[in-house]
């Protein structure tokens, strides 16, 4: 009798060190597994809620109050404002494209909501951070716009905004532009190639009438400090929660406009310290021509090889991204990573 329990005793053992080992070989295999093939996620449409700015538990990132959290003077950033708590593949797409481009640049994904720790390691996040200059990090709304003129439209107002997403990637860009200077790019632009050639200050127009701010240099000089303070107050002083577009490019034409006023027609130029440059760099194709990008056919002809391509997300969302199309010859290019990941279901 006793030598059958020893004997079962054993047994059950080597079953519990068997089930070990093969749980730890499954967890490897999921592990190397969503190093190569990510998790596809098809997100919904940002909604109005923005609660989860104020949500603590489940996130895994490094939040920017932290002190160990000091990005150089050469950093790219990108903002993710909706309650995703995560990004899609043209997003995705977007910041592999800067970090490629610019492999001496620190390149930050920042995000307002939480970001679990299964997201970090199965879904796209995890192509993006082979690169050893993309940072992840999290920005809590309330404390990162303290002591700010827009403390109060952060604190209370975006909650009641009819586009608060828009209006809160409007108001943050300007913030972190303020706080470390910088570039920062939308979540659906492509780069092309290096910044190192474009001076401290630069912004630029999205047509020969229009002033864009979905791709902008200001930097932490006085210069740049300048702009971003007199953006900053001319968004708390204008600010109406129920408008679409007034808080980014229009609140920064407006203060051109009072700055250098022979400057509001002209397609380029020096206002200050900042220069303005053509659309032909940064938006070699229009918001009129969008379609264009996802519908087949090769890359329009430019003159100039362009620093970035604006995807317009808010037209080309609307269309079905065709094999041969402009935009998938240009991710396959600049985001290989991400495009391969994907295959067939980038862009969706």
């Amino acid at each position: 009798m006793v030598y059958n329990i020893k004997k079962f005793l054993v047994f059950l053992i080597m079953v519990v060190l068997l089930t070990n080992f093969l749980v730890m070989l499954w967890n490897k295999f999921q592990n190397v597994q969503w190093k190569y093939k990510p998790m596809i996620i098809y997100w919904p449409q940002p909604d109005k809620n923005l609660e989860c700015y104020i949500y603590t538990d489940n996130d895994a990132l490094m939040s920017v109050e932290d002190v160990s959290f000091m990005p150089k003077l050469k950093s790219i950033f990108f903002h993710e404002t909706s309650c995703r708590g995560g990004v899609d593949s043209r997003q995705a797409c977007a910041v592999e494209s800067a970090a490629r481009a610019n492999p001496d640049w620190e390149v930050y994904l920042l995000f307002n909501a939480p970001v679990s720790d299964a997201m970090l390691k199965k879904s796209c996040l995890v192509k993006l951070l082979q690169y050893s200059n993309v940072r992840l990090a999290r920005i809590h709304a309330a404390s990162f716009s303290k002591g700010s003129a827009v403390q109060q439209i952060v604190r209370s107002k975006l909650l009641h905004s009819r586009h608060p997403v828009t209006h809160s990637a409007d108001i943050m860009r300007m913030l972190t532009l303020h706080r470390w200077g910088g570039v920062y790019l939308d979540l659906d632009m492509l780069v092309v190639k290096s910044f190192d050639s474009l001076p401290q200050n630069w912004i630029a127009k999205s047509s020969p009438f229009d002033l864009a701010t979905g791709a902008m240099r200001l930097s932490k000089d006085e210069v740049g400090q300048n702009w971003t303070e007199e953006i900053i107050h001319e968004i708390l002083s204008t600010y109406d929660n129920t408008q679409w577009s007034g808080y980014g490019a229009r609140a920064t034409e407006r203060v051109l406009r009072r700055r250098c006023p022979e400057l509001h027609n002209a397609t380029s130029g020096d206002c200050q310290g900042l220069s303005i440059y053509s659309s032909e760099l940064f938006y070699p194709i229009g918001f009129s021509e969008a379609h264009l990008l996802v519908r087949g056919g090769p890359l329009k002809k430019i003159n100039v090889e362009p620093y970035t391509y604006h995807i317009w997300n808010l037209v080309t969302k609307m269309f079905t991204i065709r094999p041969n199309s402009a935009y998938v010859q240009l991710a396959s290019k600049l985001c290989p990573l991400i495009y391969g990941a994907y295959g067939d279901a980038f862009g969706v």
